[in-house]
């Protein structure tokens, strides 16, 4: 099986972006001022923002030469031009382009770390009181927990794409609802069927023989029966089969 490409670089701008399903198309700056046209599902980046991404090269009949983004990793800038630019973009709420200015000046390279572990110095900064302060810290933490959960997801290599799903259904308590039964984002999540969510079980390391893996093959049998195959019902010999043949037991 062929390796994954895997390129680097900084988000210029946006071409395209649904907030909803999380696929977008946007330009990819690149050392030696090279810019790539970049589509995929890459929910939680934005403009400035530095960040990893493995996928292929394809050819656009229309646009050329493309990067499809199956994985995209943030990347945490470690200058002051970038941390600027990203804490600038809007993704941390109560921080805009004037605040960021503020906080890099006033905290340098150090930033990241009085956000996450010292949110009291924030109020050291001009224009920066209680209500702000928390509203940063907050904001912070549920992007670190977004970024754990994502992270997680691809490691396991389940795609961007369904990740996204995933986390727009379950939100925080994604990596439980995973961890104690994935079955249910084949009933719960559109786009997402048993097969599916069959082999993200599977990466998760989900016991094939489990109640709830069982309870699933069998739901997934009867409904495929029903508006698949045209029957009005099973006879509990055929489920049995059925079952039995598709979860390969």
């Amino acid at each position: 099986m062929n390796q994954p490409d895997e390129i680097v670089g900084i988000i210029d701008h946006f071409i395209f972006q649904s907030l909803d399903t999380g696929f977008c198309v946007f330009m990819l700056h690149q050392k030696g001022d090279q810019e790539t046209v970049v589509r995929g599902h890459t929910p939680n980046v934005t403009a400035g923002q530095q960040v990893t991404l493995k996928g292929a090269w394809v050819m656009h009949p229309k646009f050329g030469k493309q990067f499809e983004a199956q994985q995209c990793m943030a990347v945490v800038p470690n200058n002051i031009i970038g941390l600027k630019k990203y804490l600038g973009s809007g993704l941390i709420k109560g921080i805009g382009p004037t605040y960021a200015e503020k906080l890099v000046n006033r905290f340098g390279l150090e930033v990241l770390e009085v956000i996450d572990k010292k949110p009291h110095l924030l109020k050291q900064v001009d224009g920066i009181g209680p209500k702000r302060a928390e509203t940063i810290t907050t904001a912070w933490q549920d992007q670190k927990e977004i970024a754990n959960i994502m992270v997680f997801l691809q490691e396991k290599g389940i795609s961007t794409s369904h990740a996204t799903k995933i986390y727009k259904k379950y939100g925080q308590t994604s990596l439980k609802v995973l961890q104690e039964n994935p079955y249910r984002m084949a009933e719960e999540i559109w786009g997402i069927g048993f097969k599916t969510a069959d082999q993200i079980a599977q990466k998760l390391g989900f016991d094939a023989h489990s109640v709830e893996r069982v309870r699933a093959g069998l739901l997934f049998a009867i409904t495929n029966a029903v508006s698949s195959e045209g029957h009005l019902y099973l006879e509990l010999l055929d489920l049995k089969k059925k079952t039995i043949e598709l979860l390969e037991l």
